[in-house]
């Protein structure tokens, strides 16, 4: 079979050294190049240094120049695609300004909140707007099917078009892949792997200068390189001019008759009733043909009941209750306990009144001294103080308790808001019933009504 030999500049290049020239033209990395071609990377870098020799060109930057224009007007090879939203992106004008400007700065941002508050939705509009700042795109990882920590690379390899390559693990192929590209890597949903995510990063970002992350997770990586960002609840604005309403009113016209301007205040209510969640704004709006406002209204006294969206492809986005499911379960057993004890408070409240009220599980009550606990006796009311390094409280060491209220807000499940008072702790309705309903199911719910009952009076 003869082959065809291509000319540039004078020389004689063989045809698959033509593809090579090709793809060093288009910015491709001696990995990308072999998964391309289902080549080796040995092989690759050997028809390198020959067009380097034939050409007579110093150095790969100068061989890109070299390579002819493509024939069509679209690239030579596939540009990144973000997942095309299916519903319009509505409000968040100060959040996407923020976040864009974070990522210029840091070379790693996490976008951090609790499941439904709209990170991936944030993520991927700050993502559009800023793509065309990074000569090569930008690229959506979705770690959500990821379970094992070592499986990440393999998730980025798959998102970048790269195959495995002999002698090399999937890290060293993405590595080598991105080190000399300027990219954005979106990395959504890294809660359940969040120290995979954090090794992958230290060894990607030490060795590709030029590429940026925007993680989402419901809990930060813990790493010294991280810039954590916030993602706030929408906006509550008290007279109805706010994104909160603005997202209500936008759905519920999507699945209905468009809602009347007089009718704002009134889906103020609800959405505040929500706490701005988009989630579950989204989902109460989806009920408003068949409940109206006043039968929404009344059917939020039992939320995690009517917040359902019937078939959805992400699972975790089916229901409020789903989405809780999905943080629950990332919980320790421990976690999981002081998540659904504190939750008979409505009121924010501090780790000394949590201290007094969380008990523990079979009426006991422990106490101890900051370095421990032990457990002292039975009974809902018995109060033990701590020796003499720690707090003496009715209930359950009051260092422990913190360090525990502590973790629940690291994994977005608590609110935090510290003053000159102190610090104070707040669930968002939806998570504080999703606890009193598992309070109930464990059979706990009359013991921790007690408890809180006796901290109330005290008071």
């Amino acid at each position: 079979m003869r082959q065809t030999w291509t000319v540039v500049a004078e020389v004689e290049i063989s045809p698959r050294e033509a593809e090579v020239l090709d793809l060093v033209g288009a910015h491709l990395s001696n990995a990308e190049i072999a998964a391309r071609l289902c080549i080796s990377v040995r092989t690759v870098e050997s028809h390198v240094s020959s067009l380097l020799r034939k050409l007579e060109v110093p150095d790969r930057r100068a061989l890109a120049q070299r390579a002819p224009e493509p024939a069509g007007d679209g690239p030579s090879r596939p540009a990144p695609v973000l997942p095309a939203p299916l519903t319009s992106f509505v409000g968040r004008v100060s959040e996407r300004a923020e976040l864009a400007e974070l990522i210029r700065a840091q070379r790693q941002v996490t976008a951090v909140g609790p499941g439904g508050v709209g990170k991936t939705r944030l993520a991927l509009a700050v993502a559009a707007d800023a793509s065309g700042e990074y000569a090569d795109g930008a690229w959506f990882v979705d770690l959500v099917p990821v379970t094992d920590p070592g499986m990440i690379a393999t998730a980025v390899a798959g998102a970048l078009g790269l195959g495995e390559q002999p002698g090399r693990d999937m890290t060293e192929s993405v590595v080598t892949a991105l080190a000399d590209r300027q990219a954005l890597l979106i990395l959504d949903n890294c809660e359940q792997v969040l120290d995979g995510v954090a090794l992958f990063l230290e060894r990607l970002l030490a060795r590709c200068p030029r590429v940026t992350v925007l993680a989402t997770s419901r809990a930060r990586l813990m790493v010294p390189f991280e810039r954590v960002y916030p993602v706030p609840p929408l906006s509550l604005a008290a007279d109805g001019h706010s994104d909160a309403v603005a997202l209500f009113m936008d759905r519920a016209a999507a699945v209905g008759r468009p809602l009347d301007a007089p009718l704002r205040e009134q889906i103020g209510a609800i959405c505040a009733r929500l706490d701005g969640m988009a989630l579950a704004i989204e989902l109460a709006a989806a009920r408003c043909p068949s409940l109206g406002l006043d039968g929404i209204t009344t059917a939020l006294s039992h939320p995690l009941r009517m917040l359902t969206g019937g078939s959805r492809a992400d699972e975790r986005h089916r229901s409020v209750r789903a989405a809780l499911d999905w943080s629950h379960a990332l919980l320790e057993p421990d976690d999981r306990a002081l998540l659904r004890r504190v939750s008979v408070f409505v009121a924010p409240f501090t780790a000394g009144a949590a201290a007094q009220v969380v008990g523990s599980g079979d009426g006991a009550v422990v106490a101890g001294s900051g370095d421990g606990a032990t457990v002292v006796g039975p009974g809902d009311g018995a109060t033990v103080a701590g020796s003499g390094d720690g707090t003496a409280v009715a209930g359950v060491d009051e260092g422990l308790v913190a360090e525990g209220l502590a973790r629940l807000a690291e994994q977005s499940l608590l609110a935090v808001t510290s003053s000159a008072s102190g610090t104070e702790y707040r669930a968002l309705e939806t998570i504080r019933q999703y606890g009193m309903e598992r309070l109930a199911e464990t059979g706990e719910l009359a013991g921790a009504r007690s408890r809180h009952l006796r901290w109330c009076l005290a008071k």
